[in-house]
């Protein structure tokens, strides 16, 4: 089940992209003959050589900016003055490309037709994705069996849904009426354990009859893009996640070709503000401007990552260009020198102190197995979670160890074991991306 709503996401994505495709060859037509009065074949063929390839450009900051994730359009979590950001970032780049190369390609520079282009394909852009947010499409009927705090919070998800409809819930699978249009039946992952005779029940209803099934904990994984806290504390669930994910041969071979080259081609670039940001923090602050800190890397081995320095040695307390190297994040740029050496990749679960990792290996469940794979400069769980409390430094006698001292922690974990499962070049780019976005622009969706 579960791979086939990704199917069907990737479907809605492809389709999309060439119905974008087909009307921003429309647009260009358009424009063509508002501004010429008639349309020409060969000057409609000249003109889409230099307008075709930003329409990839165009793309890619959609994308970057969710405007092609779907699945937030319909939950309506996509900011909409984004566009006007991805519209002046694109027009900027089109227009410096094409007039500043126009002498040493020989091509014309279609000032009124660029711009007449942009607007109407923009313009576009937003009444296709506000009217796909409207639509209401045929909803998935789901049958849900047993309780648990994973189904609670799924199912409140999925009632709010416009693409799930929730024909009927029961506890347990004894008398129970069996309705009819069911697309897909929705199980705890606990009744088995709960109801020994549950599994023959739905196995002779449901399953033998070609019905697609599910658990809870399978779907909140792919609704949420997280583990959830059950799936967490469930170890045998947890390492059947782990364990069963598919070897990758070919990937950690490229991804590592991938890290070096990618570090190796910043370095040159980024050695002038590296140069400027120690001056500045030296005269600014005072304090030796580098540091080295000890975080716990892939296989539980020791690293120590390149910092700028942020706060005043020996204390909590941010200096003065602190927050301005946080709030940027440039604060970690040194670490391009620790994917040049291999303790840290591009992407991937963000290293720990080691006070820190001692101190939620022992309270959190399965902790650990978020260092089966190298550490990156950004990952997942950054992205989608706030950064969690210093744990080395929290009372925790005080507090009386509950779950809730250790939420923000389940929660990154819950990122980085859903990364882990699903670790991808795509995704990898995707976080990269995202990432360079989120350093300017902030995102909304972001749990604070």
């Amino acid at each position: 089940m579960i791979k086939y709503i990704r199917n069907t996401k990737f479907m809605t994505r492809f389709l999309f992209f060439w119905t974008d495709f087909f009307v921003y060859l429309i647009i260009i037509a358009a424009v063509l003959i508002l501004r010429h009065g008639n349309f020409n074949l060969l000057f409609f063929y000249y003109n889409c050589e230099i307008l075709v390839p930003l329409f990839f450009l165009i793309s890619a900051l959609l994308w970057i900016f969710s405007f092609y994730d779907f699945h937030s359009l319909k939950k309506s979590q996509i900011t909409y003055k984004n566009l006007v950001v991805v519209f002046f970032i694109s027009f900027f780049i089109a227009a410096a490309f094409i007039y500043y190369m126009a002498p040493v390609l020989n091509i014309a520079t279609p000032k009124t037709i660029l711009l007449g282009v942009f607007v109407l394909y923009y313009f576009y852009i937003y009444l296709s994705r506000k009217l796909y947010a409207g639509i209401t499409f045929h909803k998935t009927n789901i049958l849900v069996f047993g309780s648990s705090k994973t189904l609670d919070k799924l199912l409140e998800e999925l009632k709010n849904s416009k693409r799930y409809n929730i024909i009927a819930h029961y506890e347990t699978t004894e008398n129970m009426e069996y309705p009819k249009d069911i697309d897909l039946v929705l199980v705890s992952s606990k009744l088995f354990n709960q109801n020994k005779n549950a599994w023959q029940i739905i196995s002779h209803k449901f399953l033998l009859k070609g019905y697609l099934l599910t658990t809870d904990l399978l779907m909140f994984e792919d609704v949420f893009k997280r583990i959830s806290k059950e799936g967490i504390k469930d170890n045998m669930w947890l390492l059947r996640g782990i364990a069963a994910r598919k070897k990758h041969n070919i990937y950690p071979t490229l991804k590592r070709f991938i890290d070096i080259s990618f570090a190796l081609c910043l370095l040159p670039i980024l050695i002038l503000p590296i140069s400027l940001l120690y001056l500045l923090i030296r005269l600014i602050d005072g304090f030796n401007p580098i540091f080295l800190q000890e975080r716990i890397g892939q296989n539980e081995n020791k690293i120590y990552v390149y910092k700028f320095r942020t706060m005043i040695p020996g204390t909590e307390n941010i200096t003065k260009f602190g927050a301005v190297l946080r709030r940027f994040r440039l604060d970690e740029i040194l670490q391009i020198i620790n994917i040049l050496k291999g303790d840290i990749s591009i992407v991937g679960p963000r290293p720990l102190g080691l006070a820190d990792y001692n101190v939620l290996n022992k309270y959190v469940p399965s902790h650990s197995v978020r260092n089966i794979i190298k550490p990156g400069l950004t990952g997942w769980a950054q992205l989608n979670f706030k950064a969690p409390p210093n744990y080395s430094v929290v009372d925790l006698q005080k507090n009386n160890l509950n779950d809730e001292i250790f939420d923000d922690a389940f929660n990154r974990l819950a990122y980085d074991v859903w990364y882990i499962k699903n670790r991808s070049f795509a995704l990898d780019i995707e976080i990269l991306l995202k990432t360079a976005k989120r350093a300017f622009i902030k995102d909304s969706t972001i749990k604070e």
